[in-house]
């Protein structure tokens, strides 16, 4: 049986939708040429002894779309996670410039002087290594060293969620062929993903809500598309989050 690997290559080689779609999701500008915030990546929730959340991954997985990181997922994830707990959070945002996993020991190392204080973090990673096709040995490798870097600052209270590779196979501007082989190798890289997560006590792997998996995803230029796809998310995550987090 031919791999998934060999059938992607193929649909993102040949399919200019694609190509147009990458280019949208992670480079271009959307209508109101704002697609991404400029205002700081950081904000809080009142309350009292505020945990430290800090949100790790991709720019396109994290904030794309709207123009304030009010309406970013972290946002959203922190103030369901201080309504579930009863605490104040403290967020902040450490992104991959370039949205591939292998950045992340050196994103890390940016950050290391954070982590010893910080009670959580949120991993939100793939989209971009699952169109570029990296093979799961790679892909387990890159993780294993992003948590060995996480774990070596980290306080031994800490958690840290790994969020599931969204189904690609539900992205509209994708051709049908392009989304089986994404969707496919997107389910593969979150088999391997789990296999990992096994290694380590701290760590929690969280399904894709499946709210947003009942109809085809299209990018656009409109703000309320993407902050509710973010509302969804992020109170998903913030809800397996309390769930793993100590209470102390």
């Amino acid at each position: 049986m031919p791999s998934v690997r060999n059938p992607l290559r193929f649909a993102l080689a040949t399919s200019s939708r694609v190509a147009h779609f990458v280019e949208f999701l992670f480079r271009r500008s959307d209508a109101s040429r704002d697609i991404y915030p400029d205002d700081p990546a950081h904000g809080t929730v009142a309350g009292s002894s505020p945990r430290r959340v800090v949100f790790l991954g991709e720019p396109g997985e994290i904030s794309l779309g709207v123009r304030t990181h009010e309406i970013s997922l972290p946002a959203f994830f922190s103030r369901r996670f201080a309504a579930i707990t009863a605490r104040g959070v403290a967020w902040s945002i450490c992104p991959l410039p370039n949205s591939q996993l292998d950045e992340a020991p050196k994103a890390i190392a940016g950050i290391a002087d954070d982590l010893p204080t910080t009670d959580l973090v949120v991993i939100m990673v793939g989209i971009c290594d699952t169109l570029r096709v990296i093979g799961a040995g790679a892909w387990e490798r890159q993780l294993r060293d992003m948590l060995d870097a996480l774990m070596r600052s980290l306080p031994d209270s800490a958690r840290i969620v790994i969020a599931d590779i969204p189904p690609l196979d539900n992205a509209g501007s994708l051709s049908r062929a392009a989304r089986v082989a994404a969707g496919a190798q997107g389910a593969l890289l979150n088999r391997h993903t789990r296999l990992v997560a096994r290694e380590y006590d701290a760590v929690t792997v969280v399904d894709f809500p499946v709210e947003l998996t009942n109809s085809l995803w299209l990018p656009e230029g409109v703000e309320e598309r993407y902050s509710h796809t973010y509302r969804v998310w992020g109170a998903h995550l913030a809800e397996a989050a309390a769930d793993v987090t100590p209470v102390t």
